[in-house]
């Protein structure tokens, strides 16, 4: 199977997930958050399996919500079927869905890439050598900007090692947070953000690997573990530090104020 084909089956996946996930919303309405949270993830990832499933494809599903042998085995599936569930849970933008193969389990064999918004249905799609694209359209990175007056993301929920981030805080003027990785990757790659930073070495790999592809091949570069273009596992234990860039100029300038003490 080649990677248009995987393409066009990730994209069907994401549909599904898409519309599942759209009438999920309003049959778990009045639930607690928590019990919202995994209804919603329960029946993305149905929607998932039951795609990969009815296609006949045979491969490794790699899922944030639980990993599954498909048809005997093959290539890589790596997935989070929602990234964003508290936005989501919620009734907060934005959240989506994040599909990615590879043909040898690490990000550096990727066959096709599908990022597709919970919300409003947009997909964003890449395959290696052959440009990223935003609902058939190619897109690309926005024009280079210095750090300071750069628009970034960054993730600081939870564990937000303040002493990594406050000379980002203290030097770039506009700072945001999204809570959803894969999306926020995404915008870079559309041209709507600069940079993203996520320095607390607890984002899976599930959450960015689709993402990091569509990245790359809008012309964007990263950081894993402050290695440049660094590669890694397909699995669900893979956690990494993360900082992306429209442009290695930029890059090399977030890498710096993040390096800390």
């Amino acid at each position: 199977m080649n990677s248009s084909d995987w393409l066009d089956i990730l994209r069907e996946a994401a549909e599904n997930i898409h519309t599942t996930v759209t009438e999920a919303l309003l049959k778990g309405a009045g639930l607690e958050t928590q019990d919202f949270k995994h209804f919603l993830d329960e029946v993305a990832q149905h929607a998932l399996t039951e795609t990969l499933i009815a296609k006949g494809v045979t491969a490794n599903l790699i899922s944030e919500e639980g990993n599954v042998i498909i048809g005997g085995g093959g290539p890589v599936v790596i997935a989070d079927p929602i990234d964003g569930t508290t936005n989501l849970a919620r009734g907060l933008h934005p959240a989506a869905t994040c599909l990615s193969v590879s043909g040898n389990g690490r990000h550096s064999g990727t066959l096709a890439a599908v990022i597709k918004d919970i919300y409003t249905g947009e997909t964003y799609t890449a395959e290696p050598g052959k440009g990223a694209k935003l609902d058939g359209r190619p897109i690309h990175v926005a024009t280079p900007k210095q750090a300071r007056s750069a628009l970034i993301t960054m993730g600081i929920s939870k564990t937000p090692k303040l002493e990594r981030v406050t000379p980002v805080l203290n030097t770039c003027r506009y700072i945001r947070m999204l809570g959803s990785s894969a999306t926020e990757l995404s915008l870079i790659a559309s041209g709507n953000l600069d940079a993203h930073i996520d320095v607390r070495g607890t984002l899976r790999a599930t959450d960015v690997a689709a993402a990091l592809t569509i990245l790359s091949e809008s012309n964007g570069v990263y950081a894993i573990d402050r290695v440049i273009g660094g590669d890694f596992l397909l699995t669900k234990e893979v956690v990494m530090e993360l900082v992306a860039a429209s442009n290695e100029p930029l890059l090399d300038e977030l890498l710096t104020l993040t390096k800390g003490p």
